[in-house]
This record gives C-alpha cells, sequence and structure tokens, in this order.
C-alpha cells in the first residue's frame, strides 16, 4: 500500500492571495464600526457607559455646539477617524484617529462668554480624552481632573475568546478553505 499526499496550492501564493487582506479588511472594519457605535451610544471599548459629563459641561456651549453627551460635541472626534485598509502587500489594516485642538476657543456658560487663544496648540485631544488628563493652572477652569474615557482601541468582544473574535475565526476558515479549493493565480 503506498499513500501519496500532495498539494494544490503554494503557501506563497495563498498569502499572495487577497484572502488575508479580505479578511482583515473586514475585521478592521467591523472594529471600526464597534468604535463608532461606541461614541453614538455613550459607551467605552469594554460596551460600559460612560460617566455623564459635570455641571460645567452640560451648561456650556463650546464653538456654539451644546452638550449632546459625552464625547460629542461638534462630531469632530467621531470625524476624525481614519481607515487605511489591508492590501495583498501590506497585511495592515489601521484605524486612527487625530484630531486636533482649535488654536481659539469660545466657551459660554449661563449666558457669560468666554474666548480666548490656547497656549499649546494641535493637541490630538482624542488620544487626552482616552488617557484622561488635568487641565492646566491657566485654564478656564483650573486643575480640574477630566476622567479617561476608554472610547478608543479595540474592543473586549473582538479579542480572543469574545463574541466577535469567534465570528472571524469561522470567516477567516471560510475565506481559507475559498482561496485553498480554488486554483491559485500567478502572481509576480
Amino acid at each position: 500500500m503506498k499513500i501519496t499526499v500532495t498539494r494544490n496550492f503554494d503557501f506563497d501564493k495563498l498569502a499572495k492571495s487577497n484572502a488575508l487582506s479580505l479578511w482583515l479588511n473586514q475585521y478592521g472594519n467591523r472594529i471600526n464600526q464597534s468604535i463608532q457605535d461606541g461614541l453614538n451610544k455613550a459607551t467605552d471599548i469594554t460596551g460600559k457607559k460612560f460617566k455623564p459629563g459635570s455641571d460645567f459641561t452640560h451648561k456650556s456651549t463650546h464653538d456654539g455646539h451644546a452638550h449632546k453627551r459625552p464625547l460629542v460635541r461638534s462630531g469632530r472626534l467621531q470625524n476624525s477617524i481614519r481607515k487605511l485598509p489591508a492590501t495583498t502587500k501590506k497585511l495592515t489594516f489601521i484605524i486612527k484617529s487625530k484630531v486636533s485642538s482649535k488654536a481659539r476657543w469660545n466657551v459660554e456658560v449661563d449666558g457669560k462668554k468666554s474666548s480666548g487663544t490656547r497656549t499649546v496648540r494641535g493637541v490630538n485631544y482624542g488620544y487626552m480624552l482616552n488617557e484622561g488628563f488635568k487641565t492646566s493652572d491657566k485654564s478656564l477652569i483650573p486643575n480640574k481632573k477630566v476622567p479617561f474615557r476608554n472610547w478608543f482601541g479595540i474592543p473586549s468582544k473582538f479579542l480572543v475568546g469574545g463574541s466577535e473574535w469567534h465570528k472571524m475565526v469561522a470567516l477567516a476558515k471560510q475565506l481559507f478553505n475559498k482561496s485553498m479549493k480554488t486554483r491559485m493565480k500567478e502572481y509576480k
């Protein structure tokens, strides 16, 4: 008796096929949508509700925008999220957020208007909100601790063992099986 095992695919060609990039793009798009949903529902990446803003936050109007819910006033933070999809040559899906503070600020609280120019400009306040920070002693609200709100990152349901992770593993198996059963294309 003789058993011969052959393969009908090349691992190098599999890596160059679109199965990996397709999977990464679907995975990345689902993570991005989860971050967007978290901002819309005022929940962090673990699904917990954000603590409500302070009285000052609720009373204030900043650059003409009233407080709606935590991390949503003008929409600049949510609109700053960018996706860089994976390709067959670059198997990396990147989600990034770079929203910089404006040089000028205008705040109205209880009919009293205040405005000024920031001494430090271009600060990524999305990062600051994710980490938490303390306002400067020269701030309109001096020495105030702003709590961290873990709004940006990979949600726990997408990590190994999470509910979405299991769906993504099943999708990966489906895409790889399809790639292995499909005749491999020639890539140069």
